[in-house]
């Protein structure tokens, strides 16, 4: 594997394949019920660090707050890394009985995860601050909204890259975020759709709380998480062949077993 992501080649299409409704329909009637698990976990190893977050913002407490973010994201990092690898391999058409593949993810993943997850965390929690700040002063600058507003943006796109590579690659932390940045540029129509989706979403569920707490527990994670993947996987798959990689394991696999499987002739 590379060091650095080699966004000038171009994966092979792979034939037949759904694409945007129909694909997504596809995934739906096939893997709703790994990714509903899988999300129904994230959600609850994010709760009790969101809940220390929200009595921080209930309380006027700025520290408070953002050790609720940063704890959210240390406690869910691995959850969101587990659910993240489930979307992928649905996306690759990986066959696999769903809690074994979770298990082997949750100890491949768990620890790589747990400094990304803490950044999205304090992320999450001081803009959420900093936005609540503004929106209660009443005469914020329209330049510090827009400021606000393309931060949260860039932010969303990058880590959406991030998190990605987790279950995917094995790399320091700092690889990972050069890998996300030139990502974030080399295939920006796809991280400006993917951070659009992922930024709406969050947005309105957190904004109309409690009223979206059903929101949540229904659609969490898997939904947002599941097309945001859907928008950046042609990206993931030219960068680490995804595709051509899964195609050598069957046919490696296929090989092994056709040798095992081998007629013998050979009889005294």
């Amino acid at each position: 594997m590379s060091n650095q992501p080699e966004t000038n080649e171009t994966a092979a299409p792979v034939q037949g394949r759904k694409v945007g409704l129909p694909r997504f329909f596809e995934l739906m009637g096939r893997d709703l019920w790994p990714l509903y698990k899988s999300s129904f976990l994230c959600v609850l190893g994010f709760l009790p660090g969101t809940v220390l977050a929200v009595l921080g913002m209930m309380g006027h407490s700025a520290l408070l707050t953002v050790v609720g973010g940063v704890l959210a994201g240390l406690v869910g990092g691995p959850f969101l890394s587990c659910m993240m690898d489930t979307v992928l391999r649905a996306l690759r058409d990986e066959p696999g009985y769903w809690w074994h593949t979770y298990k082997h993810a949750w100890k491949q993943n768990w620890k790589q995860s747990l400094v990304p997850g803490a950044l999205l965390g304090l992320f999450v929690g001081s803009w959420a601050w900093m936005l609540r700040v503004q929106a209660e002063s009443g005469n914020t600058d329209t330049k510090m909204w827009v400021a606000s507003l393309v931060g949260i943006f860039v932010c969303t796109g990058f880590f959406s890259w991030l998190l990605a590579q987790v279950p995917l690659v094995d790399l320091p932390l700092p690889q990972l975020a050069k890998n996300a940045g030139l990502m974030f540029f080399a295939f920006f129509p796809r991280t400006a759709a993917a951070a659009l989706v992922l930024a709406a979403y969050w947005g309105l569920t957190l904004l109309y709380l409690p009223a979206t707490i059903l929101v949540i527990v229904v659609f969490g994670f898997w939904l947002p998480v599941t097309v945001a993947m859907m928008i950046l996987y042609e990206g993931l798959n030219k960068v680490f062949k995804l595709e051509e990689t899964l195609a050598a394991r069957r046919d490696a696999e296929i090989e092994e077993r056709m040798a095992q499987n081998e007629p013998n002739f050979d009889h005294k």
